[in-house]
């Protein structure tokens, strides 16, 4: 809800006596049974396990009511995750003014019952994964704002209710989500209760001893899914560990997780964040510069390199920002960021010479690049002869960067554009009419409009009987003026 619409809200009641706004209330809670479940939960007279207990089973009857056949179908999926989002927004809501106890384990029962349909639903809508980002964030923030509020004794309460929900068997990807759980609880585990989560954590590989019939179908029965799984349990064991270790300020011993695990790279993620957080700048730049040299993609090389700008951020070395720039563009596979490009040369400009550096990049860049690539720096720097000379060899880009070249060459975009943008398949489709249409249109925008309105005419000529085509090009031809 935005702030207007609250305001609104908070507007219309001020017109509303208390007798007919507990008479309103009562009628929508008759006629609508979320309405009451919510009503019941906020104001009724129960104990916390009584609370708990009712709401486990408003839950059971919402899914029960959206399963036909074992089945729960795309729009009953998202009614049920609708009703789920409710709870776990009353539970944030207790932050400042509730019983937090009751609202994480309200949360972990939301994750709970999410984690017992997932299997049988269709979520093609993406809502139960909405649902989950959101009871999982909750808990997270619960957790943060009541660690310095709660006992120990109430805080171990609230351990053994994650761990309940850790030690849950579902389905064949449920481990991902099971240390998900308890590595948001994080600020209410002690020293001592930590014991009951590593405890739990060790009984789980015994559940992958052997290589199960569902992961044969998953992966294929060449796949040696013992060993899989044991990898996986490895990593998620070690980066609970160690962001726990961190947490309770035994980083020696973190750092003794994190050296022997450092292959994973979640954990060398969290530690190049703790030396960071340390100002041990040399330790997180070295453990960035080789991720990326073992890096097996562009996205585990772009991650080190993002924290390699941090480090030389925070240190002021330049030259070795700029290298990390550089390398951000040479990397792109297909498109750059052009943001990199720009910090590039504001960097070299602040702190080197760019009119020296400037000709050699762009020779650098004329080979290593991708041709849009190339492209966009170019038409950045307003080198309107190179851009020309790109859009040569590839007309394809004269649709992105007509409108620059236009001025100082009309006749030779006006040319490249028809051939490449307009004279084409047309398709056989409205919407393959109404594209080709904007594609005119755009042109249009800063071309030559009279040329753009004979190629209007000429596709209305050359194919009458396509009414769809016809009507979506005489709209256009209208629009250009």
């Amino acid at each position: 809800m935005t702030q207007k619409l609250k305001d609104e809200v908070k507007e219309i009641l001020k017109n509303a006596s208390k007798s007919d706004l507990n008479e309103f209330v009562a009628k929508l809670a008759l006629e609508d049974n979320s309405v009451y479940q919510q009503l019941r939960r906020r104001f009724g007279r129960f104990s916390n396990g009584q609370r708990l207990s009712q709401l486990k089973a408003d839950i059971s009857d919402i899914i029960a009511e959206n399963t036909w056949g074992g089945f729960i179908n795309y729009h009953a999926c998202m009614a049920i995750c609708d009703e789920l989002d409710k709870v776990t927004q009353e539970a944030l809501d207790m932050i400042l003014n509730g019983d937090i106890n009751v609202a994480i384990q309200e949360v972990l029962l939301v994750i709970k019952s999410v984690m017992g349909f997932l299997d049988k639903a269709d979520d093609s809508s993406g809502a139960v994964t909405g649902s989950l980002d959101f009871a999982f964030d909750t808990l997270k923030q619960l957790s943060q704002a009541s660690a310095n509020k709660l006992t120990n004794p109430e805080k171990r309460v609230l351990v053994n209710a994650a761990i309940q929900v850790f030690n849950l068997k579902r389905f064949d990807e449920w481990d991902m989500y099971r240390y998900e759980v308890l590595e948001n609880v994080l600020p209410l585990i002690t020293i001592n209760t930590f014991k009951l989560v590593e405890s739990a954590t060790m009984k789980i590989p015994e559940r992958y001893n052997k290589l199960d019939h569902f992961s044969d179908r998953l992966y294929g029965t060449g796949f040696d899914s013992e060993k899989f799984h044991m990898t996986q349990l490895e990593e998620y064991n070690a980066k609970l560990k160690s962001k726990a270790l961190i947490a309770f300020g035994e980083f020696k011993a973190a750092k003794q997780v994190m050296a022997k695990n450092i292959a994973f790279n979640s954990i060398r993620q969290i530690a190049i964040d703790f030396y960071s957080s340390q100002a041990d700048f040399r330790t997180a730049e070295k453990l960035a510069v080789n991720g990326t040299l073992s890096s097996k993609g562009r996205q585990d090389s772009n991650t080190w390199l993002n924290d390699l700008e941090k480090i030389y951020l925070k240190t002021n070395e330049y030259q070795k920002l700029a290298d990390v720039y550089k390398k951000k563009l040479l990397l792109a596979d297909w498109m750059i960021n052009l943001d990199d490009y720009k910090k590039l040369k504001a960097v070299i400009k602040k702190h080197g010479n760019w009119e020296k550096s400037y000709p050699s990049l762009l020779q650098e860049f004329t080979t290593k690049l991708q041709s849009n690539s190339y492209a966009e720096i170019l038409n950045f720097e307003h080198e309107t002869g190179k851009l020309m000379a790109i859009v040569e060899t590839d007309p394809s880009l004269i649709f992105d960067y007509g409108k620059s070249l236009y001025a100082k060459y009309p006749e030779r975009v006006t040319d490249l554009y028809y051939q490449d943008q307009v004279n084409v398949d047309i398709g056989n489709t409205r919407k393959q009419y109404h594209q080709l249409g904007e594609v005119i249109l755009k042109y249009a925008h800063y071309g030559n409009k009279e040329t753009a309105r004979k190629w209007c005419q000429q596709l209305i000529e050359q194919y009458p009987r396509r009414s769809a085509l016809v009507d979506e090009i005489t709209k256009i031809n209208d629009k250009i003026l």
